[in-house]
């Protein structure tokens, strides 16, 4: 459910880890990877660059490698007996997983801690989490067993090796644990229904849109928008071309990132405590505006408005109490921003209404509004009724942008002021901040 391209991504506590590859034709220039998993980037590179079909033939490839890599080599003998010119015998590839490992903790604290040295008493440099992707550098023998020396994203060190699936099993859980994504490579690319250039363009994407990858083909890409709210996935084809698929796995994290994105939630959290302590505060001064022009009004009633200047005075007064209710409005726009944004990075989930364990675009938005007491429908297309319309000009800090296909709403986003919205992304990227796209927008709505 995204039709933009994410700015913050915080994983819970696990970071992402791009198995990359690309569908052009200098493919094997082109292959894109995240910076900090270049162990990872050597194993797989040889596999992805100027493959057509990654996903599906990683698969087959990983079932018989030394069929798939390469056709038989001519033997010298049988060479020279046909005048042929002799062939250099090449190298079996190795499989792309031979020196990848996959997290598999069961401990209670759910991760493992990575240390300097092969012993329980180094110096802990960073943690990993359940179904985390590594690759193994070094394996050493010790009397307490065997221990990996491992890279993943930034973090190098040592780990035992009970914590981790190899070979095989590392492929049987990456193929269930990796999603494949693309991202378009130019703007202005045509969503079509099926997968030919002669089919309905059902939309336009743009250059770093992001997207689930559902199927390949032989030259297009079937890819998922998200879903309405029936459940239906929106789905199309766009040329292979113009498009850079990739496997994302996670990664483990130093103690540095940790601390990082821990104190950046604390941020985040403080942030929120003190717009709602100001729009306590706005409440708090209208109530006593309101109460004052109450009695202002009873002390003129009661008087029988013996003057018309006690009239006047009453007339203009009127105006003044607005400034309160105008402060309030700027103070809730202000508090459900606040509070929206420390939910970046938390998963996103089709039909969840957890803030924090798991939502949709549209339980993001009911969930946010109702901490302030705001009670929103359930689904996209229903909020998009709640409230009343307004042009994208006129937007504020907490009202609603929809998106549609063909008329049919299916993704609701917030916006937060600076051209930004906050929504619940899709899989691959939770709850994230990303740029307003004006020409996208269905409708807008507000309900302040």
């Amino acid at each position: 459910m995204r039709k933009n391209r994410i700015v913050v991504t915080i994983g819970c506590m696990c970071a992402s880890v791009l198995i990359a590859g690309t569908s052009s034709i200098n493919a094997a220039n082109k292959v894109e990877i995240d910076s900090a998993v270049a162990g990872i980037s050597v194993a797989m590179n040889n596999f992805y660059a100027g493959t057509a079909n990654p996903e599906v033939e990683l698969k087959d490839y990983l079932k018989n490698p030394v069929e798939a890599a390469s056709a038989p080599t001519v033997p010298q003998t049988a060479a020279a007996e046909t005048g042929a010119p002799e062939t250099e015998a090449q190298p079996e590839e190795v499989s792309p997983y031979a020196n990848i490992a996959v997290s598999q903790v069961g401990t209670d604290e759910g991760y493992v801690n990575i240390r300097t040295d092969a012993n329980t008493d180094a110096e802990i440099v960073g943690k990993i989490y359940n179904n985390c992707a590594a690759t193994i550098e070094e394996t050493v023998e010790r009397e307490d067993g065997t221990w990996y020396k491992i890279q993943s994203g930034s973090v190098e060190g040592y780990i035992k090796a009970d914590y981790f699936v190899t070979g095989d099993e590392a492929e049987q859980v990456a193929m269930k644990i990796g999603k494949s994504f693309c991202e378009v490579s130019e703007g202005g690319l045509r969503l079509r229904s099926e997968a030919n250039t002669d089919s309905e363009v059902i939309d336009t994407l743009w250059q770093g849109d992001t997207y689930t990858v559902v199927d390949q083909e032989e030259d297009f890409v079937k890819l998922s928008l998200g879903q309405d709210d029936d459940g239906n996935y929106i789905t199309g084809y766009v040329a292979k071309q113009y498009v850079n698929t990739y496997v994302k796995f996670d990664k483990a994290i130093s103690l540095e990132e940790e601390k990082a994105k821990l104190e950046e939630e604390a941020r985040l959290a403080e942030e929120a405590r003190k717009a709602e302590e100001e729009l306590k505060k706005a409440e708090t001064e209208a109530q006593t505006e309101r109460e004052t022009e109450k009695k202002d009004t009873q002390k003129a009633t009661e008087a029988e408005k013996k003057t018309e200047e006690e009239t006047t005075k009453k007339e203009t007064k009127a105006p003044a109490a607005e400034a309160p209710t105008e402060a309030v409005s700027n103070a809730t726009r202000s508090a459900i921003v606040a509070y929206a944004k420390q939910f970046v990075g938390g998963p996103y989930v089709y039909g969840g209404n957890s803030l924090t364990g798991g939502t949709d675009c549209s339980g993001f938005t009911r969930g946010v509004y109702s901490h302030f007491g705001i009670s929103l429908p359930r689904t996209s297309r229903s909020q998009a009724g709640a409230g009343r319309q307004i042009s994208v000009g006129d937007l504020q800090p907490g009202d609603l942008i929809f998106y549609a296909n063909g008329g049919s709403i299916y993704h609701v986003a917030m916006y937060i002021g600076g051209g930004q919205i906050i929504h619940a992304i899709d899989e691959q990227h939770g709850i994230g901040i990303s740029g307003l796209n004006t020409g996208r927008v269905y409708c807008a709505v507000s309900v302040l």
